[in-house]
């Protein structure tokens, strides 16, 4: 029987049929950190974030200062730079709230970017996943295939999560979680003023395919105290026309539009606004 209602993807029918990689996403840089701490990146919690269409989370796994756990699916923590700055607290309890939120918005699909700065292995991110309940919605992408399938596809297939990792993957041993920079290059990120922003490949510095890869566009300002913090009261400014300007620009400089719009306080400025617009559908809000 077809279904009267039409089925939305990521809250729009227009994106069922478009591959996962032709499209925007929004991407929340360091998405776990926000309180009232100056190295804060955003200003409110994934859940949130989430809800207000956000579709990709940037984690930091860190090792904690000190572990009193055994388990292995604690060792993960997510801090800012060291967890002496920043601590927003066990992974775990991070991915079990993601993957409540992935249960219940069955037409949802979701990117995690990891960076690696604990250096752990896949053993730690194989106890995290199983613990959180991750795993089971996590997408496996053939090794190497930059063929990815359309959103309407990983919908149906119930394996809507996508796992990048900067550092340490290996699909040999775990298949769902795959090495970022085989798959996605990235824009510089140490950008201190609007007019440092550019459209150069930064990491990985001489990928074989660039142009088959998908990109993350990195369009958030540093400030500096003893450490890089972000800078929230330009948040207005850098997440309007400085971005969309960004975006036409990689969109030349690369022949497509970037796949993810790596943001500071996305909910300043545009940014949703923009991915909508990269994507040729008219912005509607959250999910």
């Amino acid at each position: 029987a077809v279904s009267s209602a039409q089925q939305l993807c990521n809250g729009y029918s227009e994106l069922c049929a478009k591959p996962y990689d032709s499209l925007t996403y929004v991407l929340t840089h360091n998405s776990y950190a926000f309180s009232a701490n100056p190295a804060a990146n955003q200003l409110c919690g994934i859940n949130d974030q989430l809800a207000d269409g956000v579709r990709g989370l940037k984690l930091s796994a860190v090792k904690p200062v000190n572990s009193t756990s055994n388990d292995a699916a604690d060792a993960i923590r997510l801090c800012h730079t060291s967890c002496s700055i920043l601590d927003a607290g066990n992974a775990k309890d991070t991915l079990t709230s993601i993957t409540a939120w992935v249960k219940e918005n069955p037409n949802e699909v979701l990117t995690i970017m990891w960076n690696n700065l604990g250096d752990f292995g896949t053993s730690d991110f194989n106890a995290l996943y199983e613990a959180s309940g991750i795993i089971e919605y996590s997408h496996v992408q053939a090794y190497g295939n930059l063929t990815w399938p359309t959103l309407e596809e990983l919908i149906s297939s119930g394996k809507r999560v996508i796992n990048f990792l900067d550092l340490g993957a290996d699909q040999n041993i775990l298949p769902w979680i795959m090495p970022q920079f085989n798959y996605v290059f990235e824009t510089p990120y140490n950008n201190s003023n609007e007019t440092s922003f550019s459209c150069v490949i930064d990491r990985p510095s001489d990928p074989e395919q660039p142009e088959e890869m998908m990109y993350v566009m990195n369009h958030f300002l540093y400030g500096s105290l003893v450490i890089e913090i972000p800078q929230k009261g330009s948040a207005n400014v850098t997440n309007a026309a400085s971005l969309l300007k960004q975006s036409k620009t990689c969109t030349t400089t690369f022949g497509r539009q970037p796949n993810f719009l790596e943001v500071d306080f996305y909910n300043k400025g545009t940014t949703l606004q923009i991915a909508a617009e990269l994507n040729n559908v008219t912005y509607t809000g959250g999910t």
